[in-house]
């Protein structure tokens, strides 16, 4: 069997080619011509432009939830190929195993690759791309909210991080988002829940948080978590990541894995891709972080002031979604404003919606912080003592790689 994933260059597509591959399988894709880093690690499987495919009736065509609609997808169906879409093929391919799906508005990536290195030996499928292979009986999906992909989903353990209004051109109001994470706990065995972030009880939820009425507590201070008796240290640094600590951490305990495994594991964790990436050059400290949310762009911003309190923090931001930035326009406003300085980068254009310029110059307006361009990007170079934080999810590793670029260069032309 060969498969064929249409859209192959998306996060979560690209794991699942990687993983079809480890188990033995052929596997080939088609995506667009940019660079994604998601493609970086797809050296043996056979990728394919759309101007230039090979579709053929005995293979077996995976679609990403990018594509559902695309001309693709319905030159598949008028031919009647063998095809699932994305959530239907692993519900599937996974059946025979106890699932573990990692849920919420923000931290998923993160708690995954947290989960998937405390369960050995487990099968995974990463946000960043990033995925393992294992033997035990345990599959472990970040599970994602948007067009309730992740209602496909029956899993033994669901791990809810949070539930904080998002995906507005899907979900048209806050009650129903709320009410899909609920349906979500609802066909979960057992559901591991953030209490101090969704107010929601059932029989067969366990909540976890700071605050005193939930069923186990936790305790955080300077990249230490106390909970149940026991003191882990952090290698990042945060609340936010505390709470996707104790998710990841009561789940794997739920699978009998000991304490002492964890923190054997926690200490050589590497955080996921783009997710608080630090390099540091000369007097700067660079931040690459998948922030596109006010909330998670807040959160960044806390970590960076915890972990260094004495330098100036700055903002590069690239805006998700037109539909993300109309609605929450006032509260991105709000959290940019908290940096010391603040530039936009261009909006990133999903494929989920329509992009109206007129719009968007409009929002860029009312947020009122100077459009990144050659000029800032020079005087970006010239900032001592200061941290700076590219945040975003779509194209903003690009932005950052440039400006990693001008910055050597300028180190290289100042000490000649």
């Amino acid at each position: 069997m060969l498969f064929y994933l249409v859209g192959i260059k998306g996060a979560a597509l690209s794991a699942l080619a990687k993983i079809l591959n480890n188990l033995g399988h052929l596997v080939a894709g088609v995506d667009v011509e940019d660079d994604f880093y998601t493609a970086n690690d797809l050296k043996k499987i056979k990728l394919e432009a759309f101007s230039n495919m090979n579709l053929k009736p005995s293979y077996y065509y995976v679609i990403g939830n990018a594509y559902v609609n695309h001309s693709v997808t319905n030159y598949l169906i008028n031919m009647n190929y063998k095809y699932d879409y994305y959530p239907i093929f692993l519900t599937k391919f996974f059946k025979n195993k106890k699932w573990l799906c990692v849920a919420g508005t923000h931290g998923k990536t993160t708690s995954t690759k947290l989960l998937a290195t405390f369960v050995s030996n487990s099968t995974a499928l990463i946000g960043d791309s990033t995925m393992t292979t294992g033997n035990n009986d345990y599959f472990i999906l970040e599970a994602c909210e948007y067009r309730n992909t992740f209602l496909n989903y029956h899993p033994t353990i669901s791990l809810i991080l949070n539930v904080d209004y998002d995906h507005v051109d899907f979900f048209k109001t806050k009650d129903e988002y709320n009410a899909a994470f609920k349906k979500f706990v609802n066909q979960s065995k057992l559901s591991v829940i953030n209490g101090d972030e969704f107010n929601y009880r059932a029989p067969n939820i366990i909540t976890y948080g700071c605050l005193s009425n939930n069923d186990v507590i936790f305790e955080y201070k300077n990249k230490t978590v106390k909970i149940l008796n026991k003191t882990f240290s952090l290698p990042m640094t945060g609340l936010k990541y505390a709470y996707d600590f104790v998710g990841a951490y009561l789940v794997a305990k739920l699978c009998n894995i000991s304490d002492q495994e964890i923190q054997n594991k926690l200490t050589s964790f590497q955080m996921p891709k783009r997710r608080y990436q630090k390099q540091e050059i000369k007097e700067q400290i660079l931040i690459l972080d998948y922030a596109h949310h006010p909330n998670e762009i807040k959160a960044t911003f806390e970590a960076a002031c915890e972990e260094y309190p004495n330098k100036k923090i700055i903002c590069v931001f690239e805006p998700h979604t037109i539909s993300r930035l109309q609605v929450f326009k006032d509260d991105f406003k709000k959290v940019l404003s908290e940096f010391n300085k603040v530039y936009l980068d261009n909006l990133f254009s999903s494929v989920r919606e329509s992009h109206d310029v007129l719009v968007e110059k409009k929002l860029y307006d009312y947020l009122d912080f100077p459009i990144l361009n050659y000029h800032n990007r020079l005087q970006l170079t010239k900032e001592k003592n200061c941290i700076i934080c590219f945040l975003g999810a779509g194209n903003i590793d690009k932005t950052y790689e440039s400006y990693l670029g001008l910055l050597n260069q300028m180190e290289q032309i100042t000490s000649q």
